[in-house]
């Protein structure tokens, strides 16, 4: 039996000036971090977990 399996993340082209998005949740605040394909440390941001938070999060992730 053979099966396909996708590329591996690590062989995969990246799109030119991609960028990582990471967000690490907790009750009260959220906290972003967008990350260079190489692990690099572009910008990080705090949010509350509010409907006003989420909305502002987005914004700033765009």
């Amino acid at each position: 039996m053979t099966s396909t399996l996708p590329a591996s993340r690590a062989r995969r082209r990246r799109p030119k000036g991609e960028l990582v998005l990471g967000v690490d949740t907790h009750r009260d605040v959220h906290v972003t971090a967008v990350i260079s394909p190489v692990g690099a440390v572009i910008d990080t941001e705090e949010f509350p977990t509010t409907t006003t938070g989420y909305r502002e999060l987005l914004t700033w992730a765009s």
